[in-house]
């Protein structure tokens, strides 16, 4: 049994690592409550639709690249200083942004703080599987999920609040800044806590045995994750590290005939499906069939609050029972269900009617679609959600595991860009209830990567993972 001590030290710097999690969260939803401010001449920059997209996209771009980058940066100059350079981003990006003149100085902030939370995406899972025991890891592992759906809650809780302090985002509110740039500038706050609470964490141990740092690690792993055996867990290390002058190359993913090595191909593979479960778009209705069931229009701003409320308490199951019954039974379930209340929700949607104010469903039928859709967002929340960065962070060898999450995650954020640009097209051109019916096929595609591809990685050590 790990002592208590030890067991509320691994918690705390689990939780810290998170923070970049939550900031994920935050930064990625709290541009929702600012589109409609943004895109008019009065109160922001008149864009087009075009050009509102772009912005909207622009931290999309910035994460590809910072979760590339990420696994590379975190091997050559360690998890903690890669945390530190993430607070920095989402601290400029929420200032630049809130003080922004036009388009390109606006999409410019949002890509630095797209960097960040590609670089927060990669380096939570990673640190935290580095330094949890291997009972604990997919509790804790899961914390990164949580608090991105916690940042999400906060994000609108906090537009919610600046919206209604004057009845509008486009209210002047302190230091003659409209509400809509405050919902922006309080990111600056918890970023600047994140870099503060950052500096107090420990390295991970397997980095500092990549550096020679072996005195440093032992105590790490006697401390935090309450090794028995630190020297024989430290030879360990370097066995499956190799050649210490080589782990911060690429080359250890790459392969001659399939570009990159097996085990990253598969982290590849189960990180892009993730996105095509339709996770990013599934709720784009979500207000109007609030509207559909009798809600006035004013409550735009609070729905999000209930749906991310939802997402919050569902991680939470998830957190409670992935170590019981594993990660790839856990993506399983979630994927048969994810399809068939998509494919349910599809189905109401071939009796609705698309006007250019919503949609248009009887109440009968628009309850049963919003519940549909909801049980779909419940799936995910405690399956594919937490389960997803937790297997990202456990499934790579120590030789390569920042740089095969970064290139996962990568790969993750190019999925997210995809689906984000093809759901309009896809709207008009095949319609609403075809595109559910779409990504539950896609749903029951990530059933047989999870069946075929992916091994399980729950309870067995990070120095097991060798493929």
């Amino acid at each position: 049994m790990k002592s208590t001590a030890q067991l509320k030290s691994v918690i705390y710097i689990s939780i810290i690592a998170a923070l970049g999690g939550f900031l994920f969260g935050f930064d990625t939803a709290v541009i929702s409550g600012t589109i409609d401010s943004i895109k008019t001449v009065e109160y922001g920059f008149g864009l087009s639709s075009g050009e509102l997209g772009f912005a909207v996209a622009s931290v999309l771009f910035g994460s590809a690249i910072g979760a590339w980058y990420a696994g590379l940066s975190a091997m050559r100059f360690g998890r903690v200083r890669v945390m530190i350079i993430a607070s920095i981003m989402f601290f400029i990006s929420a200032l630049g942004s809130a003080l922004a003149t036009g388009l390109w100085s606006f999409v410019l902030w949002r890509f630095i703080g797209g960097i960040g939370v590609g670089i927060a995406a990669v380096i939570a899972p990673a640190y935290i599987a580095e330094v949890s025991p291997a009972h604990l890891r997919g509790r804790l592992g899961t914390l990164q999920q949580l608090a991105i759906a916690i940042g999400l809650f906060t994000s609108f809780v906090s537009n919610y609040i600046l919206a209604n302090i004057e009845g509008s985002p486009n209210s002047i509110l302190w230091f003659d800044l409209f509400a809509w740039r405050w919902m922006l500038l309080v990111e600056i706050f918890p970023a600047f806590i994140y870099g503060i609470m950052a500096l107090k964490l420990p390295e991970s141990p397997r980095f500092l045995v990549s550096k020679g740092k072996d005195e440093e690690a032992i105590e790490i792993l006697i401390k935090y994750v309450g090794e028995k055996n630190p020297k024989d867990k430290i030879l360990s290390i370097k066995n499956t590290l190799g050649n210490l002058d080589d782990v911060i190359s690429i080359k250890n993913i790459l392969s001659k005939k399939t570009i990159f090595i097996p085990i990253v191909w598969i982290g590849i593979s189960v990180a892009f499906i993730s996105q095509f479960t339709g996770i990013n778009i599934i709720l784009y209705y979500a207000s109007s069939l609030w509207n559909a069931v009798g809600f006035s229009q004013s409550l735009s701003f609070a729905v999000p609050i209930g749906t991310t409320t939802i997402g919050i308490l569902m991680t939470v199951v998830g957190m409670m029972v992935i170590d019981r019954i594993g990660r790839k039974k856990l993506l399983l379930i979630g994927s048969i269900g994810m399809a068939i209340s998509l494919w349910i929700t599809g189905l109401i949607f071939f009796n609705a009617e698309q006007t250019s104010t919503g949609l248009v469903l009887n109440t009968n039928l628009a309850w049963l679609a919003l519940i549909s859709a909801h049980v779909f967002y419940i799936f995910f929340c405690c399956t594919w959600g937490p389960a997803v960065w937790v297997v990202l962070g456990e499934l790579f060898p120590n030789r390569v595991r920042t740089t095969g999450i970064g290139i996962a995650t990568c790969a993750n954020w190019i999925g997210n860009i995809i689906v984000t640009w093809t759901f309009p097209p896809m709207l008009e051109y095949i319609g609403l209830a075809q595109t559910y019916l779409f990504y539950g096929v896609c749903c029951i595609l990530s059933f047989f990567i999870v069946k075929y591809l992916l091994p399980e990685t729950g309870n067995k050590e990070l120095e097991d993972m060798q493929y």
